[in-house]
């Protein structure tokens, strides 16, 4: 593991020794987070404690793009000790390539690295071509997304930007002035497991409008999706229809509808509502959701607000609210955070996660949950 982020580091310092036109810059954070809450398990109080440094170099020359971001995480806290972490620490990876990796481990502390994103990108007149792990989302929606499969997210996730990724050749095309034609092949150890796919998108009579085929799930489902985005005498909105038909199985539906609106006062508002025709057995979710590579709901009618704004420039702040309309179970994530005034771009951040209804319901049977986060962009 160690020799091939040496090699990746060794070709971008041979790569940007190559002539004056090459461009070569990078970036990175520094980030602690700490969350703490209590086992679903054993009910044991825990405090888990990340710091990550990632380092993000970025060499351009000519039509061709090379981009990565490698992480180098420490883990502490008696979270370690939790049935949680272990169910974690067992899970499978869904990425093909074997770029990340635990250097030591002890009962006090976990060190880990990865390449968190590493891809080869070629603007060829046939298309843009870009190789490697990256992020591939064709979602529109905010809080839920069912057509991103490839990366999906949680609206309950405790950094709503970080995304595992996917190891996949992408080719994207420009089709005329208003769309693009994307295809992205994700390889898998046996051929028949991988997954392909194919978008269309195109704005059309004021709607941006987008088509998606493909074959995911390690082979084993097709799957087909609508969406579309636009804005109506001020009031935006944006809708995701998906079908999939596993191998085992029926077929089953998922959607999702949002309304949303820009106030004058700065203040942003999406209302969403969130169809799931694929329930999963209350008593199989909670510990599922740890280890699983996707999303799951125990329920099928879901409601979600989603309000954020900037207060001034140092002080910004983001309320997810859920609503589980099959048994009356709801969450609250409120997240706050701070620029601080120094002369470097620093952020605090401090969230919740507050859960309600009955011990027997989805979200009234979790604990709730605190975090706290200092991230330094450099």
């Amino acid at each position: 593991m160690v020799r091939r982020f040496r090699a990746l580091l060794g070709l971008l310092a041979a790569l940007s020794a190559v002539g004056v036109q090459a461009e070569v810059s990078h970036s990175g954070y520094f980030k602690n987070q700490t969350a703490g809450s209590r086992s679903l398990v054993n009910g044991d109080p825990y405090l888990s404690n990340l710091t990550r440094l990632r380092l993000k170099p970025r060499y351009r020359e000519g039509d061709w793009t090379i981009e990565a971001a490698y992480d180098l995480e420490l883990l502490t806290g008696n979270f370690l000790d939790s049935p949680e972490f272990a169910l974690l620490k067992g899970a499978p990876d869904p990425r093909y390539w074997t770029l990340q990796d635990e250097f030591y481990e002890s009962g006090d502390l976990v060190a880990r690295h990865q390449l968190y994103r590493g891809t080869v990108q070629w603007r060829s007149p046939m298309g843009d071509f870009r190789l490697g792990r990256q992020q591939v989302n064709w979602s529109t929606a905010l809080i839920w997304n069912p057509m991103d499969i490839l990366n999906p997210v949680s609206p309950l996730q405790l950094e709503p930007d970080e995304r595992v990724g996917v190891d996949a050749l992408l080719w994207d095309q420009p089709w005329g002035a208003l769309g693009r034609i994307s295809a992205v092949h994700a390889p898998q150890h046996e051929d028949e497991d991988g997954s392909t796919a194919a978008r269309v998108k195109r704005y059309v009579a004021g709607v941006d409008a987008g088509l998606m085929l493909g074959e995911f799930a390690d082979g084993d489902e097709d799957a087909a999706g609508l969406s579309g985005s636009g804005s109506l005498r001020g009031t935006g909105w944006r809708t995701e229809l998906l079908w999939s038909q596993p191998a085992q199985g029926d077929s089953y539906w998922q959607a999702v509808a949002d309304v949303n609106w820009s106030f004058r006062s700065g203040i942003n508002l999406a209302v969403e509502y969130f169809y799931n025709g694929q329930p999963v057995p209350l008593q199989a979710l909670d510990l599922s959701r740890l280890v699983a590579s996707e999303p799951l709901y125990a329920g099928r009618h879901y409601t979600g607000v989603l309000v954020w704004q900037d207060i001034n420039p140092f002080w910004q702040y983001r309320v997810v609210a859920i609503r589980n309309a099959d048994d009356a179970s709801w969450v609250l994530y409120p997240r706050s955070s701070w620029t601080l005034p120094v002369t470097e771009e620093v952020y605090l951040m401090a969230g919740a996660q507050i859960f309600g209804g009955d011990d027997d319901s989805e979200y009234g049977r979790l604990e709730m949950l605190g975090l706290f986060e200092l991230q330094w962009y450099f």
